[in-house]
């Protein structure tokens, strides 16, 4: 069973600009892959703030990318912001109810959408 702290999930972003003719179209892409990659790291290593910091710039390029909504949704998760992190969380569920993750942090969680991961995430949320 799963412990009551919210699943981190990492892959490469999906984004749609990746091998785009328009020069600043890839590098908006490349920008906000690397924010994600950095918020992924400061995840890591529990630095919440700058992980936060970083999944806000990812975010601003690619605003319904499901990994960085749902890595959002941990950060605020970690940093007490419950409804905000519920908020991450649901629009995780209706954005990417077939989206399979290819790295998980937790092995239990290999197989699941992350649809099903943010429900997971929810249910480790404090009543509303």
């Amino acid at each position: 069973m799963r412990a009551a702290a919210p699943l981190l999930v990492g892959l490469a972003l999906a984004l749609a600009a990746c091998g785009s003719d328009d020069p600043g179209l890839n590098q908006t892409a490349a920008t906000a892959q690397q924010a994600y990659q950095r918020g992924f790291e400061a995840i890591g290593t529990g630095d919440w703030l700058k992980a936060e910091q970083y999944l806000v710039q990812a975010k601003q390029a690619f605003p319904n990318d499901p990994y960085v909504l749902l890595n959002l949704g941990v950060v605020a998760q970690r940093l007490g912001r419950f409804a905000e992190a519920r908020r991450y969380y649901q629009q995780v569920v209706d954005m990417a109810p077939d989206v399979i993750p290819a790295q998980v942090s937790d092995p239990d969680a290999a197989g699941k959408s992350l649809a099903d991961l943010a429900r997971d995430d929810l249910a480790t949320l404090p009543a509303e």
